[in-house]
């Protein structure tokens, strides 16, 4: 019985097809960690395919003066429509998003750095739901922010109410989120 509601619950999910829901099989990743990267390492077969790590590791200097080695076997992100950073020769070019445990990496993204503010700000796709009594945001791809108290809400005209309306009225592609790479979290949500 239990087994017949479930496959109804994700029927209908399938069936119902909004642009601003979250597939029921996504995998939500929470980050922890935002940080530009000063300098980045690599050993020479290091790749990140099929979502994991291999051949090496990857050994990152933050800005914050920390170390980080990501060792071979470590899950990386489905980045989907925000772009991977490739480029680890000049400092600063990339942002790290990491899920952490303790100091350890178990999951992380490294997406380009804005070009204007690279070092102090990171504008990532527009949040399609929260979580955590909304203190988490929720963007398309399943990654998890820390949301600022309160959410500065950027949108011309166009007033709302509340960070649940703003989400409701521009999700995912209508708007951005604009994370501070100090304190970790989404400070300001803007439309597009």
């Amino acid at each position: 019985m239990l087994l017949a509601v479930f496959v109804a619950a994700i029927f209908l999910f399938a069936t119902l097809g909004s642009s601003s829901e979250i597939s029921v099989t996504q995998t939500l990743h929470k980050i922890d960690l935002v940080a530009s990267v000063n300098s980045i390492n690599v050993d020479s077969g290091w790749s990140q395919e099929g979502g994991i790590t291999r051949g090496g590791a990857l050994r990152l200097s933050l800005d914050d003066l920390r170390v980080l080695t990501v060792q071979d076997g470590t899950l990386t992100a489905e980045y989907g429509s925000i772009s991977a950073c490739i480029d680890f020769a000049k400092p600063n070019a990339c942002v790290l998003l990491a899920d952490m445990l303790g100091d350890a990496v178990i999951w992380f993204a490294l997406v380009p750095s804005d070009v204007l503010a690279g070092r102090e700000i990171l504008t990532l796709s527009g949040l399609v739901d929260m979580q955590a009594n909304g203190d988490e945001g929720i963007l398309r791809n399943g990654w998890v922010v820390k949301l600022a108290t309160p959410v500065k809400r950027e949108c011309g005209d166009s007033a709302t109410s509340s960070l649940r309306d703003f989400i409701t009225r521009f999700p995912d592609q209508l708007s951005k989120t604009i994370v501070n790479l100090t304190t970790d979290n989404a400070v300001s949500v803007k439309c597009r």
